[in-house]
């Protein structure tokens, strides 16, 4: 039986991480838009410079085991695993939740204890969506890709 997301709020978040640094929902930094990868995207409203850290992630610390078992079956994924006993529940999160996976990303994740900051990878011109590398996904039989590049591995 699947706990229903009421119940999951309620019985297994253990804290609230807010943004503390330069946040997305800045007008000049990003801006979330309709995404061709997936729903909606978070793209670049000027010019940025390689290894610029953009923000944190912000969202609800929840257990691992439980977050896991119950994004399994999600067609989304806000999930972002902080250790073996922690991950980052982005779904109330700031605009940073909106960062669609890339075979070849333009950006990168730092996970410094329960801090989730976002930076850029390489320069990114104005218009650009803003992508990360998932990485492994909790989907018994991965996920399907649908990022387009030409290094696309087909499956997260």
């Amino acid at each position: 039986m699947r706990a229903s997301k009421t119940t999951y709020r309620a019985a297994r978040v253990v804290g609230r991480i807010a943004s503390r640094s330069l946040d997305a929902s800045e007008p000049r930094i990003v801006a979330v838009r309709d995404s061709a990868i997936h729903g909606q995207g978070l793209f670049a409203r000027t010019d940025l410079p390689g290894r610029r850290k953009l923000g944190q992630l912000s969202g609800c610390l929840v257990r691992l085991p439980f977050a896991r078992k119950t994004v399994e079956s999600e067609p989304a994924i806000y999930l972002v695993e902080l250790s073996r006993r922690y991950a980052l529940d982005c779904r109330e999160g700031n605009a940073f939740k909106h960062l669609n996976h890339s075979c070849e990303p333009n950006c990168y994740l730092r996970i410094i204890r329960r801090v989730v900051e976002v930076y850029t990878l390489k320069q990114i011109k104005q218009g650009t969506e803003l992508t990360i590398d998932y990485g492994l996904t909790p989907h018994k039989e991965g996920m399907g890709c649908q990022c387009g590049s030409r290094e696309c591995r087909r499956r997260i």
